[in-house]
C-alpha cells in the first residue's frame, strides 16, 4: 500500500538500505540546502575517516558532519552512543559545531538531551526534521 503525504519518505529512510554512501550523499544535500558550504566528504566509499564524515562550514566557521542511518529503529541507547562518539570527533577534529544527520525517530525529550550542554554547537537532523526538508 502507498503511503502519502511524505510517510513513504519516512518508511523509506527508517528502512534505509543503501548503505553508507548514498546516506552520507544524502546529507551532504541536506545540510547544503540548509545553508552549510564547502562540503568535502571524507570517505563515503569506505576508509579512515579521522573521526569525521565530512567537513564544512556554518557562516565562516568549521563544522564536522556525521550521518547515522542504520536499517530500522535503534534503541535511543544506541544513538545516544552514536552521537557522543561522533561529538569526541569533532572536539578532536577542532570544530565549532557537529551536524548530526540520522534516520532515528527521536522524541523532543532525546532531542533536547542530545543537543543541551554540549561543548560545540549542535545542529541534529532526525528522521521527521528530515522527512519535512524531502516533501518541501
Amino acid at each position: 500500500m502507498r503511503r502519502f503525504e511524505g510517510s513513504e519518505i519516512g518508511h523509506r529512510l527508517l528502512e534505509w538500505y543503501q548503505g553508507q554512501a548514498a546516506s552520507e550523499r544524502l546529507a551532504a544535500v541536506l545540510l547544503a540546502h540548509e545553508g552549510f558550504r564547502d562540503i568535502d566528504p571524507s570517505h563515503p566509499l569506505g576508509g579512515p575517516d579521522g573521526l569525521k564524515d565530512m567537513i564544512l562550514t556554518n557562516k565562516g566557521r568549521k563544522w564536522i558532519g556525521a550521518v547515522y542511518f542504520p536499517r530500522g529503529q535503534k534503541s535511543y541507547a544506541e544513538t545516544k552512543r552514536k552521537f557522543q562518539h561522533d561529538v569526541k570527533g569533532a572536539l578532536q577534529n577542532q570544530a565549532g559545531g557537529l551536524a548530526f544527520v540520522t534516520n532515528q525517530e527521536l522524541t523532543l525529550s532525546e532531542r533536547n538531551e542530545l543537543v543541551d550542554n554540549q561543548d560545540i554547537d549542535v545542529q541534529l537532523y532526525h528522521l521527521e526534521r528530515i522527512c519535512n526538508l524531502l516533501v518541501q
